[in-house]
């Protein structure tokens, strides 16, 4: 039997994480059932699912809030994932600005709840990923051979836009976190973390030979030397429709491409045309779906906890 595929990119809006969001104050409301989810993994050939619930701490008040709500999400993920051996991985959300914080729940993030890996939101108020905010953190992540969802939020100069974040600043956000990543030199302070990056890479496939040729021109930067650090990320499939699985896979050898979904952030209907343009960008590439899967079971070892994943969908939704 041909083995199933590891969803990297994955939300799950259990009632203990709905609970916590109506406690933020979160605007929009998600639906989510464990009954649809199974038939989202059922119709996308999913055998693993890796869970990631990014938390928008820069909106909470203080520290103690933000370690609270991280906590939760966390725990939350965790249970309910222990509920479906086999079948569901957690990718931990971390309280920063606060750093003590953040690198006090990678250790129990790691060591108690057995997370696959971690979600790192790009920005934090104007501090982005490459800049002196997030070094400790990036340290500790490394140390531990960290695989980390770089994951979009709404970026601070976006509020009061007429439009929507989702429609085009998540897709920037997550482009300007790769590219400070690239010129702060940190993929090579470090090497051990495994980045990948949410919905394609944002707008980053699209703008990389500007990327290359602007940074060479403006900074200086070897643009050999850029093209060799885009090639280094990771990118999931999460919502990358037939206009831009092109320019990722032109962009990038399929061994770093990664299947994602975004269930159920993303509609029901929104991941079956996404699966549909996988396939056929599939097709005309021969070797390509295998060569991302062994990347992603490399990657995501939680599938292989269990002998076989559970294949019973008729369980407590926790």
């Amino acid at each position: 039997m041909t083995p199933g595929r590891i969803d990297v990119h994955h939300h799950a809006i259990v009632p203990r994480i709905a609970a916590l969001m109506r406690r933020m104050g979160a605007p929009f409301k998600i639906p989510w059932t464990l009954a649809e989810t199974f038939e989202v993994l059922a119709e996308q050939r999913i055998d693993y699912a890796v869970i990631s619930n990014p938390i928008p701490v820069e909106y909470l008040p203080d520290a103690e809030t933000a370690k609270f709500f991280c906590r939760e999400a966390n725990e939350a993920v965790a249970e309910f994932a222990a509920a479906h051996p086999g079948r569901f991985g957690l990718l931990a959300a971390l309280p920063i600005p606060h750093i003590d914080a953040a690198l006090a729940e990678i250790e129990y993030a790691h060591e108690t709840l057995g997370a696959d890996g971690f979600v790192l939101i790009p920005h934090s108020g104007s501090d982005y990923l490459g800049d002196a905010l997030f070094e400790p953190v990036l340290a500790e992540l490394d140390r531990r051979g960290a695989v980390v969802l770089v994951h979009p939020m709404m970026p601070p100069d976006s509020a009061g836009s007429s439009v929507p974040a989702v429609l085009a600043d998540f897709l920037l956000d997550t482009t300007r976190g790769a590219i400070g990543l690239v010129l702060s030199d940190a993929l090579d302070r470090y090497p051990n973390i495994s980045f990948v990056l949410a919905h394609a890479g944002g707008f980053l496939p699209y703008a990389a030979f500007r990327v290359e040729a602007l940074a060479h021109g403006f900074f200086g930067a070897d643009p050999v030397r850029i093209r060799e650090q885009l090639g280094r990320f990771y990118y999931d499939t999460a919502l990358a429709g037939p206009s831009a699985l092109p320019g990722l896979f032109a962009t990038v050898p399929p061994d770093r491409i990664l299947f994602g979904t975004d269930w159920c952030a993303a509609p029901h209907a929104a991941v079956t045309a996404a699966g549909r343009a996988l396939e056929q960008q599939y097709a005309r590439l021969p070797g390509a779906a295998a060569a991302g899967e062994r990347t992603a079971r490399r990657l995501f070892t939680g599938w292989a906890a269990h002998a076989a994943p559970s294949p019973d969908p008729v369980m407590s939704e926790q």
